[in-house]
Order: structure tokens, then sequence, then C-alpha cells
């Protein structure tokens, strides 16, 4: 490449990211609490095995309006919390709603190796216990939704830990029930160090901002290109988790009520086959959702999510 194209991209991208769009993100994510109408959100930090986790939390501004279940949400990688900042506003209308960073995303400390699958889970059952959540602690057991990685950080929290997890929402699930699958899909991730010719910086932009799904408006777009990168070399990590979890041995291990929520779009037939092979799970079809979902269908998850985690059992 030549120096001069180098520096036009690299000064359109520090243009993009410091212009006005991701201004106003940023100057949003100063801030430690947050209205949104009668929704209150706010971030703090807990302990965890790996130092701490940050979490943010929705609630109404009014207790008396807070009269359903707390839920937690597990993002997908290479995200953050952030992710989830529409879906918990909504939530959070009559209930405590969070979203927390995974160890080594967004705000949280970084574990000293790849964790397995029951790390990620562990270090959120330490943050929950650590808010005082558990059998004679002040509040009681939460409910989790999760999204891509996130379903399986919540399915191994809830099967290692019942005594916290009441019932689970899973959108778009990784459920691989072939190892050569598992190992093709964990080949692709790139492991690559950054350099200074940026250029894993322009491929994580160009998929996170010029190739972002229709209805994926230019400030989500950097918002999510900002949390990605605070990953850094090792954003990677959880893909080793979900690449090598048995999914197929640990699903039927899930006590508690489960629903899959099935965009049309990635990971499509692998919920299917997670519903195939786990009968007793509720599968909700979503065909108007495909790419971008929680960017521009938040409200869609939110309505389903209510519907699964108030009905009367």
């Amino acid at each position: 490449m030549r120096v001069g194209q180098m520096l036009s991209r690299r000064s359109l991208l520090l243009a993009a990211t410091a212009g006005s769009a991701s201004s106003i993100l940023l100057g949003r994510a100063s801030n430690a609490r947050e209205e949104r109408g009668d929704v209150v959100i706010e971030r703090r930090y807990v302990n965890c095995r790996y130092g701490q986790v940050h979490i943010h939390i929705a609630r109404p501004l009014n207790p008396a309006h807070q009269t359903q279940n707390p839920i937690l949400c597990f993002h997908p990688s290479p995200a953050s919390g952030w992710y989830y900042r529409d879906l918990i506003a909504d939530l959070g209308k009559d209930r405590i709603a969070m979203a927390v960073d995974t160890p080594g995303y967004g705000e949280s400390d970084r574990p000293p190796s790849i964790p397995e699958m029951s790390g990620y889970s562990g270090a959120m059952a330490d943050a929950l216990e650590a808010m005082d959540y558990g059998e004679g602690k002040n509040y009681a057991k939460v409910d989790l939704l999760g999204y891509h990685t996130g379903c399986l950080i919540a399915v191994d929290l809830a099967i290692e830990r019942p005594d916290l997890i009441r019932r689970l929402c899973l959108v778009a699930v990784p459920y691989y029930d072939n190892a050569e699958k598992q190992q093709e899909m964990l080949a692709r991730q790139n492991r690559a160090a950054y350099t200074e010719d940026g250029e894993r910086v322009f491929e994580m932009w160009n998929n996170s901002v010029k190739r972002r799904s229709e209805g994926v408006t230019l400030d989500q777009a950097i918002k999510i290109f900002q949390e990605r990168m605070r990953a850094g070399d090792t954003e990677w990590w959880a893909y080793q988790s979900v690449f090598t979890y048995p999914s197929v041995e640990r699903f039927p291990m899930i006590t508690q009520p489960m629903a899959l929520l099935n965009p049309h779009g990635v990971l499509y037939d692998e919920t299917l086959d997670a519903a195939r092979d786990n009968p007793g799970a509720t599968l909700i079809d979503l065909p108007q959702l495909d790419h971008g979902v929680f960017a521009v269908g938040s409200n869609i998850i939110a309505e389903e999510t209510r519907k699964v985690l108030d009905a009367r059992m």
C-alpha cells in the first residue's frame, strides 16, 4: 500500500471517529447516570475472580414500578454491555435490567489467560453474589438473556448455579453439534497482533461501520466499533470458549424454562438445531429480524422477552 493511501485511510478513520456522531456517543459514555423517560441507567463495578466487572443497571425511577423479576444480559463477542443500552432501558421500566461487560471486554478486567466457558460463567456468578443475589440474600433469582457468545455463558451459568437463575432467553444460539464445524469456526478467528500500519483496525472499521447492516445508524455503528476495539489483541479469546463448548452434552442439563429467539440471520440454522435437540425449549421465530438485531429490533426483542419471562408458570 502506498504511504499516501495509508495516510488517507488513517485520516478518514480518525476524522470519522472524532466526528459529531461519535462525539455524542463518547459524551454519553462518560456519564455514570442517564435518565430515559421513567428509567434510570447507572453503572458500577463489582468484584469477580478476575478482578472487577463493569455493569450497566437500568431500573424504574419510581421503585413502586419495579414489579417484575430482575434480568441480566450477556453480550456477543467482542462487544460490551453497551450493546444492550436500548434493551435494558426498555426492560428497566418494570424491573432491574442489567448488562455486564464480559471479563476482558468493555471496561471489565481481563483474565490472566483464556478462560473456559466455566470461567466466564463463574465470574458472572461472582458478580451476582457481590450484588446480593442468591438464596438468603436481598434479591431472588435473576432471569438471563444472551446473544451469540452470551447464550453459552447464560447456559453454563444456569446449569452450574440453578440457585441463582430462574429463566433463560437465548437469541441466535451458537449451538454446534459437529466437532469439525467447531474447528472450522475456530480457525477463522483473527489472532494477529495490532501493528503500526493499522490493518487490523481498518478491518474492524470495515466490518463494523462500512459494511453495517441496513437500518444500523452511523452513530450505532461507530459505538459498536469503539467497544469492539477495547478488547485489543485478545478479542478472540471468548470465541475459543464458544467453539470448544460441548453444547450437545450441556444443553440437556438445563432445568430452568428456556426460550430460543430465532432471527433470520446468522445462527438461524444453529438455533433450530438447539430447538430440535431440546424439545422442552420454546422456539420463537423472528422473520422480521435478520442482521443488526439489537440495533434495529431491540424493541421487538424486548417485547418477546417480556412474554417469556413474565408469563405465569
